[in-house]
């Protein structure tokens, strides 16, 4: 039977024109061609479909035994054929749901990104929440005014002549999801990462500047002259033991440093001027020019200085995470302080390197589909944990 003649067919089919062995041809191709087709339905599916609309047909007909036996016939074949059409379309709806809940496993709870958060300690110990403070002069210390921005920015200024005679240290620090900007006593700008901390003087005298880091800041120097003219060195002084303590000295510059404990080694990179970094525990030294980074581990006393990508190193100052054939627990650590969530391994180890970028004011979610997309990896959160599978 070819095309036409089906065509025909199914058009007398409809008008109730067909014979009993066309009827019941009809009614078999149908049941052929779904069950060919739809290999999610099973033959006992196809078989109970048979079964029940033809009992229901053979009581009926015994009720109403006058009625034409062909206008039963002709209900029983639609009846089993809407039937099965049904048990198909159910299967697909079903087939469809099942496939968005695993394309859509890791949305099962959106997670926000990190803000401006942070809490000043002063020289005295008490604590002031940043993130609560309402904007404006917040403390006055040694003639030093402690002022907050609208924009999430602390500001020093000097409010009297006497200022800085007192040996009064502050310490800002981030939480987990969150970032906060600091422009210090001489006028240098930094940029606090998520979870981290930074410890200064109230007020800088004129021979040094000191401050100490833990965690990820980027620096813009100000620069700063002696009573002889001469220019006063700027240090940043980061230790976390196990052969990662150093100092960075710089005149006049821009650069970032990471140094966060979880990681394997401290990073220094510079995106103008020059800086000197010492391993504290070797007293080795390296000399870092702009686009250079310099990275410092327990595994060596020695400081490594290679060719970077500053832009990519400097992207979360910019509001970006930016991975540039990184390994997955280095990005893992960095989504896990941003959004503030606990990463949990499970499953084969994934040895694979990924690259992308994409705003860090994304929620969680949209970063691990981007991660996702490569088939390498797979995530899912279960409150505010993320499960990581090959």
């Amino acid at each position: 039977m070819n095309k036409e003649e089906v065509a025909k067919l199914l058009e007398r089919y409809s008008a109730g024109l067909c014979t009993k062995a066309e009827m019941t041809l009809v009614e078999s191709w149908h049941l052929k061609e779904l069950s060919k087709q739809n290999s999610d339905v099973d033959q006992a599916e196809l078989t109970d479909a048979r079964e029940k609309i033809w009992l229901a047909i053979q009581q009926e007909t015994n009720i109403k035994a006058g009625k034409s036996k062909m206008l039963w016939l002709k209900i029983a074949a639609a009846a089993v054929v809407l039937f099965v059409i049904g048990i198909v379309i159910k299967r697909e709806v079903q087939k469809d749901v099942q496939s968005e809940n695993l394309v859509n496993q890791i949305h099962q709870k959106v997670i926000h990104p990190g803000g401006n958060k942070a809490t000043l300690t002063l020289g005295d110990g008490s604590k002031i929440s940043l993130t609560d403070a309402s904007n404006g002069v917040i403390a006055k210390q040694a003639g030093i005014n402690i002022t907050k921005t609208k924009n999430g920015e602390l500001i020093y200024t000097v409010a009297t002549a006497s200022a800085g005679k007192k040996d009064l240290y502050n310490t800002i620090e981030t939480p987990r999801g969150g970032q906060y900007q600091i422009n210090l006593p001489d006028g240098t700008k930094v940029w606090l990462n998520a979870e981290s901390s930074l410890r200064y003087p109230a007020a800088f005298d004129q021979t040094k500047r000191l401050v100490e880091l833990k965690g990820e800041a980027y620096f813009e120097v100000a620069k700063r002259l002696d009573k002889k003219g001469k220019r006063v060195p700027f240090k940043v002084k980061t230790e976390l033991g196990a052969g990662r303590n150093q100092e960075v000295e710089v005149l006049g510059t821009h650069f970032n440093i990471n140094a966060y404990r979880n990681e394997p080694s401290n990073k220094t990179t510079l995106l103008e001027g020059s800086v000197r970094i010492k391993n504290l525990q070797s007293n080795k030294v390296g000399l870092l020019k702009p686009g250079q980074q310099s990275s410092i581990s327990s595994l060596s006393p020695l400081v490594f200085i290679s060719e970077a990508d500053a832009e990519e190193a400097v992207a979360w100052k910019e509001g970006f995470f930016s991975f540039n054939e990184e390994n997955l627990t280095t990005i893992m650590n960095k989504i896990a302080r941003w959004y503030d969530v606990e990463i949990d391994y499970r499953g084969n180890k994934i040895n694979k390197n990924f690259g992308g970028r994409i705003s860090r004011f994304n929620s969680v979610n949209e970063v691990l589909d981007m991660l996702q997309t490569t088939g390498a990896v797979h995530f899912k959160i279960e409150g505010r944990r993320i499960l990581v599978m090959p």
